[in-house]
């Protein structure tokens, strides 16, 4: 079928829709009838696929075969199966099944094609949409601008005037939220008649006080327009009468809590006061209120608030002049005033109005002075109480992070001591088995020997000290065998007692509170698609805890190998990044990363990552800035943020570190990132091969594809002359052969891989790598193949070669499998089987076709899942290529293992390299 034939698609968004429409009703059904509804399934399901409807046909197909599945099983079939062969169709069922199977795989890619075109066609009007409200409130500034003559206040100024205000809320292009600051019942009397005025009661407001806080304290109908204060243009506050913010005012409390502690909002502008207040207002506009006839409230004197009890004034009486004694007489020389005289009294009054001007000038000032002292006082004190406040916040944060972050290291040491318990329970099986085999082997050696010295007996005679010597042999075989078996109970009563042991610690650890988000819980997959781990919160404020909590001491290394500086400044640098560091001198490369609420999945496959000799080297001295593709919808983010990851991971300088902008970056592009849940790890690192790929790409001179093999050209046909480093080291390539069990005619098809994904074998508690690989790489029977060449259907056998080795190998195990037993319901289980894999020179020359390079392969890094699907954690181990030594990364833990530890049944995906190891 034609691309252009196809209909759109419009039964649903992906393969699971559809298979929720092909269920049957069989109740009452008996199978001649079913014979007939089978019939009309299968010539409907043909006719949609001609005319171009895969869905609908697939889903037709479906029905078609769940009905003759349904009619095979049926008491009447098994009597006469040609009557109900002739009457389903002999072809019908297997031409049906190859329908369904291309339908199935066709719909897949279409799905997946429409997902990506509907995720760029949302991010496309998400940015058109963001721009629009942009341009439109931009335009919507400039055009009050113009038209009021009076304006929009500037960015620095303070205050808005009546009829600036006025003019905006009569323009309405902008949206402005009016904060009325008096006392609640002055603001039920009378206020500004506008939606957006609220009632922020003088009483509610109080030093100190949060966003939060205040918002309870609202009354009831303010609530929700203040829930909108974030998207508001202007904000403007009011009292009676204030014309600025006064430090210790009422609007100065208000501004303070909206710009300092409102943490969730983040203002396009401060907010301005209203000049004059509401009196201003009243009286400029008293038809843009509620009541314009309010009385103003009464205002006692400014004096009367401030407590002045401290300040001693002069006493009028002390310094007026003293009152002239009565029938004094005047000394010599001094001059005879006539103080009746209306002149002299008038001198007399004039001297005293200065002197008392004079003290009211003075006492203004001490006024205005104490006034300012004691605004400044207030200020101090409340400075002083949030600064205590915020300390005992902090403190108890830091109790609970250090609480947390303990609770958290030790149900990490719990799950990977239960898989060391595990590991060791195999083995001791395995070590049984073999005793049991050696002591079976032993006796009947001793059962042949007691025979053949019965015999020689019999033959010879035996003197006195031969018999004296068989009988203490006898007797210290006697005393060995009582000494085993006094060992045997031994060790088993010691396993009693750990099992018993082990069970309590079990018990006491699974209660806890309700709300306590510390239990590790999950549900990883193997698909894609498929919603991985969900571990707990595990993310406490670990950057507050103090660096001398206990750790192993990190061993000093020669610091003059560090990598060279980076040929220039990256462009991520231009915004700085919150790494939360905890500062400790540690080794390069043996900084951890901490958890931010489930991403121990995250930070294992980045330390695997970052353990990665090349890749590492290449973000370190900058050569990655000369590759950035900023063409792809990621635009170089994703390889910048974990460059600047991997560059403070190989600083030296910190204990760990926090990933925060690489894990936002992430989840802006898949959205099962973006919340708390956990997660895949070999999810995350498929999706992050691709994404790192296409964003550090470069062009290369395509070849001549006549000179190439099918096998190159396969590859230069994937690439498209567009290669990276990410592919040069990870990605290889798979041959696929199908090959006819008659004519022998076979079809051999390439695909690229960035780690292979091997099947455990079934029900084996032990197994090794080889027998991954081979069960692989074995063929498989495909019955009802179309042959090419023998134009009709044949059994066929279908192989698998690895036909390009990469440089670094990654293999993953598929431990998470669907309940067969709970199919409906997607119950997932895990494999705990323990996988012997070699630490280092791996040989792929038996898996693979005669690759060029070397197929000599040595383990550098392990991603480990601990737990089971009730509750799991991701680990690292990596073998530094500095110090060569094997490191466990335990998120923001990092310890020194050694190397027999590594392999466990908790292996879920490898690393290898065949890279000279520097």
């Amino acid at each position: 079928m034609t691309e252009t034939r196809r209909l759109q698609l419009h039964l649903g968004k992906c393969i699971e829709d559809l298979d929720k429409l092909h269920n049957v009703d069989f109740k009452s059904k008996r199978a001649t009838m079913l014979c007939k509804t089978a019939q009309k399934l299968f010539e409907t399901a043909e006719e949609a696929r001609e005319k171009g409807d895969e869905e609908y046909s697939y889903v037709q197909y479906m029905k078609y075969l769940r009905v003759v599945s349904y009619i095979s099983k049926d008491k009447d079939y098994s009597k006469d199966k040609t009557y109900f062969n002739s009457m389903i169709g002999t072809k019908n069922p297997n031409k049906a099944i190859d329908a369904a199977e291309n339908l199935k795989n066709s719909l897949i890619v279409r799905y997946k094609k429409e997902e990506q075109a509907q995720r760029l066609q949302d991010i496309k009007e998400n940015e058109l949409i963001k721009q629009k409200i942009d341009e439109n409130r931009k335009k919507a500034m400039e055009t009050v601008v113009v038209s009021d003559p009076h304006g929009v206040p500037g960015l620095e100024e303070v205050t808005i005037k009546s009829e600036q205000l006025y003019t905006l809320l009569k323009s309405g292009k902008l949206k402005v939220m009016i904060m009325d600051a008096r006392p609640g019942k002055d603001y039920i009397e009378s206020h500004i008649n506008h939606p957006a005025c609220i009632s922020v009661p003088q009483e509610c407001i109080s030093p100190g006080q949060s966003a939060h806080v205040l918002e309870q304290s609202l009354p009831a109908a303010s609530k929700p327009v203040w829930a909108e204060r974030a998207s508001m243009d202007i904000i403007v506050m009011l009292d009676w009468s204030s014309t600025a913010f006064i430090p210790g005012m009422t609007l100065h409390l208000l501004k303070t809590i909206l710009l300092k502690w409102d943490v969730k909002v983040q203002y396009s502008r401060q907010p301005l006061a209203l000049s004059g207040g509401y009196e201003d207002w009243l009286l400029k506009y008293p038809a843009f209120t509620t009541n314009p006839q309010v009385i103003p409230p009464s205002q006692e004197s400014t004096l009367d608030d401030i407590m002045l009890d401290g300040i001693d004034y002069p006493n009028f009486s002390d310094l007026s002049p003293p009152p002239a004694p009565v029938n004094r007489v005047n000394k010599p020389g001094e001059p005879a005033v006539d103080r009746s005289s209306k002149s002299a009294a008038l001198a007399l009054y004039s001297e005293r109005a200065r002197g008392v001007a004079t003290l009211l000038e003075q006492q203004e000032r001490i006024a205005d002075t104490s006034l300012t002292l004691e605004m400044e006082r207030l200020k101090a004190e409340q400075d002083w109480e949030d600064i205590r406040q915020h300390r005992e916040v902090e403190q108890r944060d830091e109790m609970r992070a250090m609480y947390k972050l303990r609770e958290q290291e030790i149900i990490s040491q719990l799950m990977q001591l239960e898989n060391k318990q595990y590991d060791m329970e195999q083995e001791n099986l395995s070590l049984r088995e073999q005793l049991e085999e050696y002591q079976r082997r032993e006796k009947e050696e001793a059962e042949k020997l007691a025979e053949s010295i019965v015999k020689a007996s019999e033959e010879i005679p035996v003197d006195d000290d031969v018999q004296v010597a068989a009988a203490a042999s006898r007797a210290r075989i006697a005393a060995v065998r009582a000494q085993r078996d006094a060992l045997d109970r031994r060790r088993e009563a010691l396993e009693t007692e750990r099992k018993r042991k082990l069970a309590e610690a079990r018990a006491k650890r699974k209660p806890g509170r309700e709300d306590d988000g510390d239990a590790y819980m999950g549900s990883p997959t193997d698909s894609p698609g498929a919603t991985g781990l969900n571990r707990s919160q595990s993310s406490p404020n670990i950057a507050k805890v103090s660096s001398d909590e206990d750790e192993s001491a990190a061993p000093q290394f020669d610091r003059s190998t560090k990598p060279p500086p980076p040929k220039m400044a990256p462009s991520c640098e231009l915004h700085q990044r919150d790494f939360q560091p905890v500062w400790g001198d540690v080794g390069r490369g043996l900084t951890g990363l901490k958890n931010l609420g489930n991403t121990c999945y995250m930070n294992s496959i980045i330390q695997c990552l970052n353990n990665t000799a090349i890749l590492f080297t290449y973000f370190c001295n900058g050569q990655y800035l000369e590759h950035i593709n900023r063409s792809h919808s990621t635009r170089g983010a994703i390889a910048e943020e974990l460059a600047a990851v991997v560059r403070a991971l190989w600083s030296g300088q910190y204990r760990f570190i926090a990933a925060k902008d690489l894990r936002n970056e992430v989840g802006k592009h898949q959205r099962a990132f973006r919340g708390s849940e956990q997660q895949d790890s070999h999810e995350f690192l498929t999706i992050l091969m691709d994404w790192l790929h296409l964003d550090l790409q470069f062009t290369i001179k395509p070849p001549h594809k006549e000179t190439l093999g099918a096998s190159e050209r396969a590859w230069h046909e994937y690439t498209k002359s567009k290669e990276s480093l990410v592919l040069r080291l990870f990605y290889g390539q798979i041959r696929s052969t199908v090959r006819c069990t008659v004519c022998l005619a076979h079809s051999p098809t390439y695909d690229s891989f960035s780690n292979l994904s091997l099947e455990l074998p079934p029900h084996a508690a032990r197994c090794t790598l080889a027998d991954c690989l081979n069960l692989y790489l074995n063929g498989e029977t495909i019955p009802g193949w179309n042959c090419p060449n023998c134009k009709e259907k044949r059994d066929a056998v279908k192989k698998l070669d690895i036909s390009r080795l990469p440089p670094v190998l990654v293999i993953h195990f598929k431990r998470f499998y669907v309940d067969p037993k709970e199919y409906m319901c997607n119950a997932y289980r895990k494999k705990q089987t323990y996988i012997d894999f070699p630490l280092e020179d791996l040989d792929m020359r038996q898996f693979s076709l005669d690759c060029p390079g070397n197929p000599l392969y040595n383990l550098y890094a392990v991603s480990n899942h601990y737990g089971s699907m009730e509750g799991g954690h991701y680990t690292a181990y990596c073998k530094s290529s500095v110090y060569g030594k094997w490191y466990k990364y335990d998120d923001h833990l990092v310890t020194e293992i050694p190397a027999s530890e590594v392999r466990s049944s908790a292996a879920y995906i490898l690393f290898y390299t065949s890279c000279t190891r520097s």
